[in-house]
């Protein structure tokens, strides 16, 4: 096979993927307003937060695990192909680790927000 040929059913292979791959992605939790928002609606979103970020933990768990089986049950071994997907899968790791932090820093907002309106309100 020639590496145009594997380059072909590579890209095949990865824009495929997606439809096909068992992982999906949590749902971002809805976060209120701290200026407006009362104690239970942050205690509600505070949960809300932490089913997202453990379900982002596990779609990263399963994309990784669904990688090393998509490798294994294609028998790559070339190290650029290898090298490539890699890259990619690095980037969905990155991606939603970024969104992790953005989600938790705007909770972490808001709750500072829900505080600073509970002082000025007293």
């Amino acid at each position: 096979m020639n590496k145009k040929t594997k380059f072909a059913m590579g890209s095949l292979i990865l824009l495929a993927a997606p439809l096909a791959f068992p992982c999906d992605y949590p749902g971002r939790p809805a976060i209120p307003d701290g200026n407006t928002a009362t104690k239970d609606e942050l205690l509600t979103a505070k949960a809300d937060v932490g089913t997202y970020l453990a379900g982002v933990d596990e779609y990263l768990s399963c994309v990784e695990t669904s990688e090393e089986e998509a490798i294994a049950e294609l028998k790559i071994t070339d190290p650029e192909d290898l090298k490539r997907r890699d890259k990619l899968i690095s980037k969905k790791f990155d991606a939603a680790n970024d969104e992790k932090d953005l989600v938790g820093e705007e909770f972490n907002q808001q709750v500072r927000a829900y505080n600073e309106a509970r002082k000025a309100a007293q």
